[in-house]
């Protein structure tokens, strides 16, 4: 698929025309590539606490991405219910 780059006169456009390219999955992947490399690099403060912070992340710059309109819903809910998750793992394991 070429690209018309004189149809792009907005910043939305622009950063629209990568999603189009790829039927939709390249803000979306950044988005999994970005939690993917805060949970490697977060792992030496342990499990529990990388997939957290990084699921956090990863819903705060979902969040903006949705409200551009780069990605949907369902990959944003998708951290959440990575954290609701993790809480309720969080206090099942540490009960006593």
């Amino acid at each position: 698929m070429v690209t018309n780059w004189t149809n792009v006169t907005t910043p939305e456009q622009f950063l629209q025309i990568a999603n189009n390219n790829t039927g939709g999955w390249f803000w979306v992947s950044m988005l999994t590539m970005l939690t993917i490399v805060l949970l490697i690099s977060m792992l030496p403060f342990g499990f529990e606490a990388a997939v957290l912070g990084a699921a956090f992340a990863g819903l705060m710059v979902g969040i903006l991405l949705v409200y551009l309109e780069l990605v949907g819903w369902t990959w944003v809910a998708m951290y959440a219910g990575i954290i609701v998750f993790m809480f309720l793992w969080i206090m099942y394991s540490r009960r006593d």
